[in-house]
């Protein structure tokens, strides 16, 4: 008869075969893992996936027109494509400075000048601007000549007329009891 008793096993001696194939897939287990990270990692991000919410409620409307970048506002969120990398919030319009502001006084200061000098009534001999209508009469006595507005007179004559139009010749008109047709 045998003995009655206990049998142990000192792994310090000797590899017992199932702790030794436990380590060995244990270690091929993490390996697979780093393998999968490194994949994970290595391929692309798409836009569908980091923009999640866009997607769903893009697919939900049965597509349609594809959605921008909510802060950039110029990047159109094509879905199959490596995700957006944003450059950041870009302001649709101009910052108001104050050398913009005293730019913009400047111009309007100028179209305020330019009417006044339209509105004003200038002299058709020397072209002073006059500031009241009592200067235009006395003015008006002066050079014997009514003043006028600068813009009425278009091509630069004192007369006011238009090149190429000249008026009648007055050699042709005659005077009498005559019907017209024998003037001379």
């Amino acid at each position: 008869m045998r003995e009655v008793g206990k049998v142990l096993f000192d792994d310090t001696l000797t590899a017992h075969p199932v702790v030794e194939d436990a380590k060995r897939r244990q270690e091929q287990k993490q390996r697979q893992q780093q393998e999968q990270a490194a994949a994970r990692a290595a391929r692309p991000l798409l836009n569908k996936h980091t923009y999640p919410e866009l997607y769903a409620r893009w697919v939900a409307n049965g597509g349609g027109k594809l959605p921008k970048c909510r802060r950039c506002r110029e990047y159109t969120i094509h879905w199959d494509e490596p995700a957006h990398v944003c450059e950041g919030y870009k302001p649709q319009f101009v910052e108001h400075t104050p050398e913009r502001k005293e730019r913009w006084e400047a111009e309007r200061e100028e179209i305020r000048e330019s009417r006044r000098q339209l509105k004003a009534v200038t002299c058709s001999v020397c072209g002073e601007i006059l500031e009241c209508p009592e200067d235009a009469e006395w003015h008006w006595e002066q050079h014997e000549g009514k003043p006028e507005r600068e813009h009425y007179a278009i091509d630069g004559e004192p007369d006011g007329d238009l090149d190429g139009y000249e008026d009648e010749p007055e050699e042709d008109y005659c005077e009498g009891d005559d019907d017209g047709y024998d003037c001379d």
